[in-house]
């Protein structure tokens, strides 16, 4: 037999460490690493710790080793308010980071009615220490929580000494972002107004999907944050950050996606936040009882003392002008909002208090953010925010001609542009749906001479479309109210005999369109004085939306046969026409 060579094993697993590393990189995913999410609980002491007894004591001390590398790090719980909590961390064999005061605002920016603040478990802000094994947690008396556990995020490619060996080999986690920046700005750049924006696929949210479509509301004034993380990053890190922040408030504080519109590094990049598309209005978990009137902007960092790097302030400015110009919205003045309530909102619901166009995430809500060094630059960043050439504004309409229409058939839908009452001809227009990354351009048309146009549009299951303009040098862009179209599925009975013998089975078949997997078969008897009473109702399953069952029938008299399909989140409810078949 034919030995092989020590060199020849060792180049062949070379070879496969190689492909085993560098797979990623042939998909057409960007070259982010999968994160990794852990948790543990808090030791307890012979005297008491923090979830027991109203009024124990976090004591200082305890070190958490949950068994993997962290990047992130945060609590969740049920019950009051936590408190004032510290931590830091430190990798194996280190030292020790500086402390820091970790937010535990049980609310944060959920609205009260949102679902996001139905579903929500109370968690704290959530602290990126980088590379880290070990942390260490000190707090103050604070109110009875419940389940109190630590949740960590690896976003880095670090967790396990197998994925350190994995990111060592690709040797490409370092540049990755600047490659990304890269690109994102040479794109950018070709417009004039807009900033380079990483975009959710840069930074990796497919490993953050939303648990929901957005939802969109107005713009009509800024709030600045703070992200309560260590400002001790790279400009390599970022990317890692904002991935690590979508992780945890979406898996830990249970909300619909990440709390923030926008995120700025201290480098001055700045990264798409919340799905939904960075030229609308999306609804954030940034400001509560204000997140459909405003946009929410995120400094990367903990800035209580110092402020924004200037890269960092300059880049918030360039968003800002950029951002509200697109809606509208000047940089300087004041405004009104109807308060939405909430727990930690200072103002209460239905009250209109006035804000600064660009204001700290304090002024609305009881809390700290964006820290006493970024709130002190505020009014310097109002007067470096440019604003674009006055426009003036649009009104987008679009109405559906039919509110259901059956499969197949295309929802028709009459759209209208204007500008202060006066059409706006010539105009291309795009009709958009809504999926769960936001609004997704389907067809486009120009309005006539009257600013007005109709289209045809596919649909296969209930959908929510709207018209869009994308706006010009002299008019804002505008779109209309969302216009929700249900589908209804096409189903089809076949009964093969009009009479049949009692007791003999009747061969049914049917189909149905769009492809279910389950149908109702309702079967009635029609009374000698015309009534039709109920037989049997039952499910049938379907195969490839095909259906073929039997039926017995044994009293001699008219039936009426039935298929029907129920309502779902996908169509409307439908029913075949009623079938007669006569026994006897």
């Amino acid at each position: 037999m034919r030995r092989i060579g020590a060199t020849t094993i060792a180049t062949a697993a070379l070879l496969a460490g190689f492909a085993w590393a560098g797979a990623p990189a042939s998909s057409q995913r960007p070259l982010v690493a999968d994160p990794v999410e852990f948790e543990a609980t808090l030791p307890a002491t012979p005297a008491a710790h923090l979830a027991g007894a109203r009024g124990a004591r976090l004591p200082a001390g305890r070190i958490v080793r949950p068994g993997k590398r962290f990047n992130l790090v945060g609590l969740r719980w049920r019950g009051g308010h936590l408190g004032d909590v510290r931590l830091r961390s430190r990798r194996d064999g280190g030292s020790w980071s500086r402390w820091v005061l970790v937010g535990t605002d049980p609310d944060h920016g959920a609205d009260r009615r949102s679902r996001e603040h139905r579903d929500r478990r109370r968690g704290s802000d959530p602290v990126w220490v980088g590379e880290a094994d070990e942390v260490q947690i000190s707090g103050r008396r604070g109110r009875r929580v419940r389940g109190l556990r630590l949740h960590f995020v690896n976003t880095t490619g670090t967790a396990t000494s197998a994925d350190r060996l994995r990111k060592r080999i690709r040797g490409i986690a370092a540049g990755m972002v600047s490659a990304v920046r890269e690109a994102v700005g040479g794109a950018a750049r070709a417009q004039s107004a807009q900033p380079a924006i990483v975009s959710r696929e840069d930074w990796g949210a497919a490993a953050c999907p939303p648990r929901a479509d957005p939802s969109y509301g107005q713009v009509k004034a800024a709030f600045v944050h703070h992200t309560v993380s260590t400002n001790d990053y790279g400009p390599d890190q970022s990317a890692a950050m904002v991935l690590a922040m979508c992780r945890y408030h979406r898996n830990s504080n249970g909300w619909n996606d990440i709390g923030y519109n926008f995120l700025v590094d201290r480098y001055g990049t700045i990264f798409e936040g919340r799905a939904g598309g960075i030229g609308e209005a999306v609804v954030g978990a940034q400001a509560q009882g204000y997140n459909s009137q405003s946009t929410g902007i995120a400094s990367i960092g903990t800035f209580s003392s110092g402020g924004q790097s200037e890269a960092g302030l300059r880049a918030i400015a360039n968003l800002l002008g950029w951002k509200l110009g697109l809606h509208g919205v000047p940089a300087r003045g004041r405004v009104a909002l109807v308060s939405g309530g909430g727990s930690v909102n200072r103002y209460p619901a239905g009250s209109r208090p006035t804000f600064e166009r660009i204001s700290g995430h304090r002024d609305a809500d009881a809390t700290a953010c964006p820290g006493d060094g970024l709130y002190r630059q505020l009014p310097r960043l109002r007067g470096m925010v440019t604003p674009g050439p006055p426009r003036a504004a649009t009104a987008t309409a679009a109405a559906a001609a039919r509110r259901n229409v059956h499969y197949g058939q295309r929802a028709v839908l009459d759209l209208g542009l204007t500008t202060s009452g006066a059409p706006l001809a010539g105009r291309r227009l795009v009709v958009q749906l809504l999926g769960r990354l936001g609004w997704r351009n389907q067809y486009s048309i120009s309005t006539d001479a009257e600013g007005r146009a109709q289209t045809r549009v596919r649909v296969r299951t209930n959908r929510t479309l709207r018209a869009r303009y994308g706006g010009e040098a002299a008019l804002l862009p505008s779109s209309s109210a969302p216009v929700k179209v249900g589908v209804r599925p096409r189903v089809r009975l076949n009964v093969p005999v009009d009479t049949v013998a009692p007791g003999r089975p009747i061969r049914l078949t049917g189909a149905v369109r769009p492809r279910k997997a389950l149908a109702v078969l309702t079967v009635k008897r029609r009374t000698p004085r015309g009534r039709l009473l109920p037989v049997s109702r039952r499910t049938v399953k379907l195969r490839k939306g095909r259906l073929r069952t039997s039926l017995r029938l044994r009293r001699p008299a008219l039936y009426h046969v039935r298929l029907s399909v129920r309502r779902d989140a996908r169509n409307l409810a439908a029913r075949s026409v009623d079938v007669s078949v006569r026994v006897g």
